[in-house]
């Protein structure tokens, strides 16, 4: 039963998520009518038009930042800036390395830090991105209880962080009441951002995109990164739904906007694959895993290699990728479990895949989390265990083709053909394509 399940296409969808931070104002829009096209997003904006000026610029901050450390080693607003040096980088990094890196020196700038002060804001956001919910609590707490807690931008970011603490949490609808109550502060993109994340979960594809468009009313007054990653994610809401062709057009876009990026080139490539042509998709992914040997990237090539019967080939970069998933364990375990399930799920352990999505589950029980944990479930032929976390998936508010799926397999796998046909429809109005053979290639901004 166990090998059947392995070679499930549903059971071993990866679920992924991708935070990406920008600077541009945003507008609120919940509405119907039709975001902006790719077309529409061509614009040169200001600042690195590529990785490799963003990754040097980024150099030069970071050599400066640890120089003014070194210079003031118990000033503590220096260990802070250099923190968030740290955390930009991460969003341009293959490892966690910086990520770690922003940790280590928000402790030195806590131990620093008098009374009533202290980086807590900063190190919220760094918690969030680490997925450490109940340390984002403690500094959302620190934070209210500070002397200077009245600025708005202040304010509305302390809302929205403590939005995504409930988010990742799995009560959508206290976060989109802290995301409206950031929104009251003033124009702020990671509020779009937010709004379009938590339409994206509700299955609310036209919503989620046109708040991804509204964090850029105008790409020309943004940087390339930033509006490069607005495309990726509403990429990323084109292949929730679907509509494969239109997300590759918005990871073109998106390459064009800020070219040599590791993460849009492994889009590109797994584009590829979904059109029928996997030798060129497998070419591609190995230049960026050779490159940026990324964890989920290695993960994805060696997908690819072994759905092109290249099982040998397949088992050495999933090897590799088994090397990464541990090192990153150690380094940030909550950040790493999610991932490191979907690894085990297809090339590792079922025991090991269960074990870490209960972990992960523990860390950031939401939606997401019991998807995964449901796939687990099914990996080791717990079906009632299954059908019950996706189950409350859904009462949560969680609405995607791969929770129906996986619904679905469940209970055709318990004998309910009723209850299985009546998942299969709702995978299908969420995502027609769903339950093609091509779809399990879908490792990058699956959702």
């Amino acid at each position: 039963m166990r090998d059947a399940l392995r070679n499930s296409r549903y059971v071993i969808l990866p679920i992924a998520a991708v935070a990406l931070l920008t600077g541009a104002e945003w507008l609120i829009n919940d509405t119907a009518e039709a975001p902006v096209t790719a077309a529409e997003w061509e614009s040169p904006g200001f600042g690195p038009a590529s990785y490799s000026a963003a990754m040097a610029r980024s150099d030069s901050d970071l050599s400066l930042g640890n120089e003014r450390v070194s210079k003031g080693p118990d000033e503590w607003l220096r260990y802070e800036s250099l923190a968030r040096m740290y955390l930009h980088r991460s969003h341009l990094s293959f490892t966690y390395d910086e990520l770690s890196l922003a940790g280590e020196a928000l402790e030195r700038a806590k131990l620093l830090a008098p009374t009533d002060s202290g980086p807590s804001l900063t190190d919220a956001a760094f918690a969030q991105m680490s997925h450490q919910l109940g340390r984002a609590e403690s500094s959302l707490a620190a934070l209210d209880g500070a002397v200077v807690r009245n600025d708005p931008a202040i304010l509305a970011e302390s809302a929205s962080l403590k939005g995504d603490v409930a988010f990742y949490r799995g009560d959508l609808v206290r976060a989109g009441a802290l995301y409206n109550q950031a929104a009251k502060y003033g124009s702020n993109a990671g509020v779009a951002y937010r709004h379009a994340i938590l339409a994206k979960s509700q299955g609310r594809f036209e919503s989620a995109i046109n708040h991804f468009s509204d964090a850029i009313p105008d790409p020309r007054m943004t940087t390339p990164l930033a509006s490069a990653s607005a495309a990726m994610q509403i990429g990323g809401v084109e292949l929730a739904r679907g509509n494969y062709r239109n997300a590759r057009t918005w990871f073109e876009t998106a390459n064009r906007q800020f070219s040599g990026f590791w993460f849009i080139e492994a889009h590109l490539a797994q584009a590829k694959a979904l059109e029928g042509d996997l030798a060129g998709a497998i070419k591609d992914m190995e230049a960026v895993a050779r490159r940026a040997p990324a964890g989920e990237v290695l993960d994805a090539l060696a997908m690819l290699l072994r759905t092109d019967g290249q099982a040998r080939e397949s088992r050495l970069w999933a090897d590799r990728a088994s090397e990464i998933w541990d090192k990153r364990l150690d380094q940030l375990p909550e950040a790493a479990f999610g991932h490191a399930v979907e690894h085990e799920l297809v090339f590792g352990s079922p025991d090991k895949a269960l074990d870490l999505a209960k972990r992960n589950f523990d860390a950031r029980p939401f939606g997401s989390s019991r998807i995964l944990l449901a796939s687990a479930y099914l990996s080791n032929g717990a079906f009632e265990e299954a059908i019950e976390q996706l189950t409350l998936a859904e009462k949560s508010g969680w609405r995607s083709a791969p929770l129906y799926a996986l619904l679905a397999q469940a209970h055709e796998l318990s004998s309910r053909p009723a209850e299985a046909e009546k998942a299969r429809k709702a995978a299908v109005a969420l995502n027609p394509r769903i339950f093609e053979p091509e779809t399990p290639l879908i490792w990058l901004s699956h959702g």
